[in-house]
């Protein structure tokens, strides 16, 4: 019997399927092995190229490659680590190389875009850098790529092609050589690259071959120690057989004994654990049936008579399903067959609802598994269930937070994105919709007056009679703060401005009353018609916010639509490039001052008196006048850096002239005026650099007083004890002003230029010249006049 089995042939066949899927899967291996030096190799050579091409070719496309090559770059290094992370098995591998080929081939499109794009004209020692560089990548690519099928090709292809093409377009015989030269050069690294795949498979066939042959050596070799081993058992049991024999007798009868006495011993193990399983069973929490083999119920624990309802002597003999009722959590009347025989294999099934005997619910999941006899035959099942009401409410709970605003109960942010995101994509021609976005006014007067609980309260109701006013269909939502977002579906532009008219008046007409207070409230509304897929989320939603900001800017409760062309859409956006300018301009200190003199109509005390001015010096070297950048910069909360920036190098120009008595004029922006801290960062600097505070003299205008006044006063009293000037710039602007004048102590009033600038031609403007410096000299102040551009002028204001 030995012999015959080591005479069998040894088989190879049935392991070359197995065989080649491990090559394949260790080729794919090697392939993603070889990824650090060729990575490394690839960003060398790349930043190598843009440097020696630097003052050669266009910057903008040299950098514009080099952020791809960087990008594909750690595209694929993330690639690979994910491969070595998830560890794929053999059958994905081939996916893997795929994809791993595809960034190769994507790789080449860029370094042949670079042999396309680079190639100088006129200069051969660059065009043969180029080629170098180009043709060292291709030979790189060999040792790195070769262990694939197919990948160097799919690199080396797209990589020389775009040169040869270049060379071969350029003429002459030198430059065709160049390109056939490039081909041919091509040609024998893909031999080179073919012979050693077929060197790194045939090593790798000889691998795993050696290791199977060795497995079944040493398979035989067991085989063989495990038949020597039942030979010595057999003669040990043949000599052992007699001396059984003769002891069978006198065993037989002891055998009898103690075989009664198992059984007895038996019955009674059978009898406690019968007894153990009744308690347990009637002990656990959770519900358990237990049927017979034709699945008629023949048990219920008391968790089960509590949630089915029915009692175990009832529902004994009875079929599962009559007691057992489920149907589909989701939809009540599609029923879930529960098997009325018995299963074979266990199986754990969904969440279901369990309908009780008196047809009240309960959520439920449940497992039923078979029960098997000492051969394994079955005879009866088992089905565990418990009660997951709680817990599925709660998920419910959990998941409508998530997607709504927990003060109103509508949408929250997230949710209203996604869903406007769906929306967009079903845009078109004739499936119109228009999206709504909408600021309350007038809320923060509320919340300032009240408190946030009035303030919240009032979103509460808004809410309400927002609802009430749209369609079903329609989606309301709370974007953040006191702002909504509406999705009109299906909605034309008309219909959607008529919705937005009947919500705008809603909210005009609604009086909100808090503690005896009332308050009138109003709402401006951005419109943003969607007629189009394609449209991308963010520049929707700012579009539409940018819409709602000039419906605010218009004068409030006020609607605004959309155009693509408008006017104050435009000057919005003109702002919001202006920001990061002004961000980059502050990092490279391109800021600047100057002193602009204010002369005196007569002889004072003052050997130096003037105005310092911020400028920005844009990318180019050219000076841009504030009115250009403030705007941007006081529509987003940058005024009090710029500020800050301001005061520290005025402060270091005053300190450095202190000894010429001089004053100097710094204007300040209404967001300075109202920050506390702002005011303790003057304060401190003054006490630190200046020795003479009157000497400085701070510029507020007349809109930023009037808007916040409280503040005003305190920023203005708090730097007069500390010895400091005010002017009021732009004064005459506004008539309310006047009313204001007295409550701040300033020293100086700065006319409005508009009304200097014509006094002369202008009888009113005249007059109003002339009165304001009526009302400084009664109230002890100085006026200054701007925008004084001839000696006319200038003669007038003498003589006042």
């Amino acid at each position: 019997m030995i012999t015959d089995e080591l005479k069998e042939p040894i088989a190879y066949d049935s392991h070359v399927d197995d065989h080649a899927q491990k090559v394949s899967a260790k080729q794919v291996l090697l392939l993603f092995q070889q990824t650090t030096p060729a990575f490394s190799a690839t960003l060398f050579n790349a930043l190598m190229l843009v440097l020696v091409l630097w003052e050669h070719t266009s910057k903008k496309l040299l950098i514009t490659w080099l952020i791809a090559v960087c990008l594909l770059t750690f595209i694929r290094l993330l690639f690979v680590k994910a491969y070595f992370r998830k560890k794929p098995s053999m059958d994905a591998t081939e996916i893997w190389g795929k994809l791993f080929t595809a960034g190769v081939f994507l790789s080449g499109m860029l370094w042949g875009t670079a042999g396309g794009l680079f190639f100088i004209e006129d200069d051969a020692i660059y065009q043969l850098f180029l080629a170098l560089i180009l043709a060292g990548m291709m030979a790189g690519a060999v040792s790195s790529l070769s262990s694939y099928q197919s990948a160097y090709l799919f690199f080396a292809i797209p990589t020389i092609l775009p040169y040869s093409y270049r060379a071969y377009l350029h003429g002459g015989n030198a430059h065709i050589a160049i390109a056939i030269t490039a081909i041919l050069f091509l040609c024998v690294l893909w031999v080179m690259s073919r012979q050693l795949h077929h060197i790194i498979t045939d090593s790798l066939q000889l691998r795993f071959n050696n290791t199977n042959l060795l497995s079944h050596l040493i398979e035989i070799r067991n085989q063989q120690q495990i038949a020597n081993q039942q030979l010595q058992a057999q003669v040990k049991e043949r000599e052992q057989a007699e001396k059984a024999l003769q002891q069978a007798n006198d065993q037989l009868e002891q055998r009898v004994k103690e075989r009664t006495k198992a059984l007895i011993q038996s019955n009674h193990v059978l009898q406690q654990e019968k007894e153990l399983f009744s308690v347990t069973l009637a002990s656990i929490g959770d519900a358990v049936i237990t049927t017979d083999a034709s699945g008629k119920i023949t048990y219920l624990n008391p968790a089960a008579e509590l949630l089915t309802g029915w009692h175990n002597n009832n529902a004994t003999s009875m079929p599962l399903h009559k007691v057992f009722q489920t149907e589909d959590v989701d939809m009540q009347q599609s029923v879930i067959g529960i098997p009325n025989h018995t299963i074979e294999t266990y199986s754990k099934n969904p969440e279901c609802t369990l309908v009780r005997k008196d047809k009240q619910t309960a959520t439920i999941n449940y497992s039923i598994a078979p029960i098997h006899d000492d051969e394994q035959n079955v005879h009866g099942t088992v089905l565990a269930f418990r009660d997951v009401t709680k817990q599925r409410n709660l998920a419910e709970k959990l998941a409508h937070q998530a997607a709504h605003d927990g003060l109103t109960g509508l949408l929250n942010r997230k949710e209203f994105e996604s869903r406007l995101e769906k929306t967009l994509k079903s845009a078109h021609k004739n499936n119109v919709h228009t999206l709504l976005y909408l600021d309350l006014d007038q809320f923060k007067v509320v919340n300032d007056t009240c408190g946030h609980s009035a303030g919240d309260q009032l979103l509460v109701q808004i809410a309400a009679l927002l609802q009430s006013k749209l369609r079903s269909r329609d989606t309301l939502a709370r974007l953040g703060g006191d702002e909504f977002g509406i999705i009109l579906e299906h909605c034309s532009q008309a219909d959607a401005i008529q919705i937005a008219k009947t919500l705008r008046e809603t909210v005009q007409d609604f009086r909100y009353q808090w503690q005896n207070k009332h308050f009138t409230i109003g709402v401006s509304i951005g419109l943003f018609p969607i007629s189009q897929s394609g449209e991308s989320l963010s520049k929707v939603l700012s579009e539409a916010d940018s819409a709602c900001y000039l419906a605010k800017e218009s004068g409030r409760n006020c609607i605004h639509v959309y155009l693509p062309d408008d006017r104050g859409l435009v000057k919005r956006k003109r702002e919001m490039q202006w920001f990061p300018r002004i961000q980059k301009a502050i990092r490279e200190e391109r800021l600047c001052l100057y002193f602009q003199p204010i002369m005196a109509t007569h002889k004072d005390k003052w050997d130096k008196h003037g105005e310092i001015l911020l400028r920005l010096r844009n990318e180019q070297g050219e000076l841009v006048s504030p009115g250009a950048f403030l705007p941007s910069a006081e529509r987003y909360n940058q005024m009090l850096i710029i500020d800050r920036w301001v005061v520290q190098q005025s402060f270091n120009f005053i300190k450095a002239e202190q000894q010429i008595k001089g004053i100097y004029a710094i204007n300040l922006s209404a967001q300075a005026l109202g920050s506390g801290d702002f005011l303790d960062f003057v304060v401190n600097n003054i006490k630190a650099h200046i020795k003479n505070p009157s000497s400085i003299c701070f510029e507020v205008t007349e809109n930023a007083a009037l808007a916040d006044l409280k503040s005003v006063i305190l920023f203005v009293t708090t730097l007069k004890q500390l010895g400091c000037r005010f002017s009021m710039d732009d004064f005459g602007s506004d008539l309310s002003s006047f009313g204001y004048l007295r409550d701040i102590p300033i020293d100086y009033l700065k006319i409005d230029g508009r009304l200097v600038k014509d006094m002369t031609t202008d009888p009113i403007d005249l007059e109003m010249v002339q009165v304001i410096q009526n009302i400084g000299r009664i109230m002890g102040l100085e006026t200054i006049a701007e925008w004084v551009e001839n000696a006319d002028t200038a003669q007038l204001l003498k003589e006042m």
